[in-house]
């Protein structure tokens, strides 16, 4: 295995991947990057099991094929102290990587590839491609809503579905559920796949580029996603995704609220000042063409907050927590939004005015 490579293209491509190396006692190989040369092209790989990044180099000077594992920490660290204009040159000789650079040369421990836990063997069932631009805004406007460390492991990730002509992509905690929706093509294999939190949290890093259509692999137990030179592969959950369903409104009609997005997130700022720290619930009363938002904490401290509304139906009372409420208006951008009531009175659907790609329910705080 040989190669000559301008550091400044090894330095950018090591720093895509290099996020995925962590100290691993029980499990060195971890600590260590998988290099391949195959067909002109040089596959850098990192992995923490959960989660696989590669990234791909056209070689452009002579070379020699071969595969072999060395300290991706130590590589990095190499690159970063030579000039960027500099030429690395890497040869495998005798289980050990000659390494030169500007006048320094190394010699760093390798380990086999083949002990590398790759997931060269991926078989999927379904495929589509995607603007990277518009997954990005889908993962935006749900992500927060994805459990955190919570006993029903499946709630700790997102779902995404193909059915029928919709690509879904569905966060909830089980307190607060946020969908969003694009129309895709019917001849797209139907699936139903959950990736874990830190999954999703990678996968956006990678979507900030310039808008660009990418390919995505759906497995039965890993999600393959093509991103330029980069292969970003994760780790399905395994589990039954709750029925989500069941909790949107079947009919809407005409019974919401129509509410001015900046005036409603102004007055929940207003009363979350005063929240209390653990609960964070607020009162929201609405009567009379008038929204009332009333808090109060642990210390007996309160606090009210009103503003005129366009509402001349039944007076509602309601309790919520003020940061659901918030995080939705921060991912919301137009100028309006629309609130739903459930019929049974236990949660809110809230819309985007002139927008159903995107909806979110929040349950309500028992009074």
């Amino acid at each position: 295995m040989k190669l000559i490579i301008k550091n400044n293209t090894l330095i950018k491509n090591l720093q895509k991947i290099n996020r995925l190396l962590v100290k691993n006692i029980s499990f060195p190989i971890l600590e260590n990057i998988l290099i391949t040369i195959k067909n002109g092209i040089l596959s850098l790989t990192a992995t923490n099991l959960e989660i696989e990044l590669i990234s791909t180099i056209q070689l452009s000077k002579k070379h020699i094929s071969g595969t072999t594992t060395i300290s991706g920490r130590k590589l990095l660290d190499i690159c970063r102290n030579s000039l960027d204009s500099s030429d690395i040159k890497m040869q495998l000789n005798k289980n050990k990587m000659h390494i030169t650079s500007d006048n320094s040369n190394y010699i760093l421990t390798t380990l086999p590839s083949d002990n590398f836990p790759s997931h060269h063997d991926f078989h999927h069932v379904s495929e589509f491609f995607i603007s990277s631009n518009v997954l990005k805004k889908m993962i935006e406007k749900t992500h927060f809503s994805m459990g955190k460390q919570d006993v029903r492991y499946y709630l700790n990730g997102m779902l995404l579905e193909k059915i029928d002509k919709s690509f879904n992509v569905v966060a909830t905690d089980g307190y607060r559920l946020g969908i969003s929706k694009i129309p895709l093509k019917e001849n797209i294999v139907p699936f139903s796949i959950i990736v874990p939190r830190k999954g999703i949290i990678e996968l956006y890093r990678l979507l900030h580029i310039e808008t660009q259509l990418i390919r995505i692999l759906v497995g039965k137990n890993n999600i393959r996603v093509y991103i330029a030179d980069l292969i970003f592969t994760a780790q399905l959950i395994e589990g039954q995704y709750p029925d989500y369903k069941s909790v949107l409104l079947k009919t809407k009609k005409n019974h919401f609220i129509t509410f001015d997005r900046k005036s409603l997130k102004q007055s929940l700022l207003r009363a979350a000042i005063l929240s209390h720290e653990k609960f964070c619930g607020v009162e929201i009363h609405i009567r009379n063409g008038q929204f009332k938002v009333l808090s109060d904490n642990q210390e007996e401290e309160t606090v009210e907050d009103t503003f005129p509304i366009n509402y001349s139906g039944n007076a509602i009372e309601i309790s919520i927590n003020v940061h659901y409420m918030l995080e939705i208006l921060n991912t919301i951008t137009n100028e309006n939004i629309l609130l739903f009531l459930n019929n049974s009175k236990n949660s809110i659907q809230i819309e985007a005015e002139n927008d159903a790609s995107t909806l979110y329910v929040v349950m309500l705080l028992k009074r």
